[in-house]
């Protein structure tokens, strides 16, 4: 699977779009009783789910790359994966609970339908977040960047594609960015 890991910024684009639809369809197929509404709902979710699996697997493989060769913090990437295994088994019990309703009759249909859509709007919004913490370790971080074919190191881990006193001045900058950040995160509270 490490081949998978080149592909991950590819692969996320997939349960992002498809679970996000697969939750408004089932809203929707909801609130206009549509048949095929619904079932465009489940069809979404089974493809949203696949693809949370292979954007889960594809980032067990390329974490390394951002950890061990650019400095980007550990905990920020595990994180992010943290949060791609829960969206993952959110659409996963979502799945589990749409085939059980279509099994049952009754209330016990309408109640277990009821836990589907609850689970699909939180893959749903799983999903969303999980996009943007990985956005924010490719645009903040530079998890993964290359220019010029080369990885960009993250400012904080010294050298990298910058060396000497452009690494420095632009470490401090960073350093210094966070340290802003920090203070307006506090003073907001």
């Amino acid at each position: 699977m490490d081949v998978l890991g080149q592909f991950h910024p590819q692969i996320v684009h997939t349960p992002v779009a498809l679970l996000i639809f697969s939750a408004l369809f089932a809203i929707a197929g909801r609130l206009f009783d549509r048949e095929w509404v619904r079932k465009a709902s489940v069809l979404l979710l089974v493809f949203g789910f696949l693809g949370a699996f292979a954007a889960v697997r594809s980032g067990d493989a390329a974490h390394h790359v951002p950890e061990d060769e650019q400095g980007v913090s550990e905990e920020e990437i595990d994180e992010h994966g943290q949060m791609g295994e829960r969206t993952l088994y959110l659409a996963g019990g979502a799945l589990v609970a749409v085939i059980a309703a279509s099994r049952l009759t009754g209330q016990a249909a309408a109640a277990v339908g009821g836990l589907a859509l609850v689970l699909q709007i939180l893959a749903a919004m799983a999903v969303g977040f999980t996009g943007r913490a990985g956005g924010e370790l490719v645009y903040e971080y530079g998890a993964n960047v290359r220019v010029g074919g080369q990885l960009v190191k993250h400012p904080g881990a010294g050298g990298g594609l910058l060396g000497g006193a452009a690494a420095d001045t632009l470490g401090a900058a960073f350093a210094e960015h966070e340290e802003h950040g920090e203070h307006e995160k506090h003073e907001g509270h």
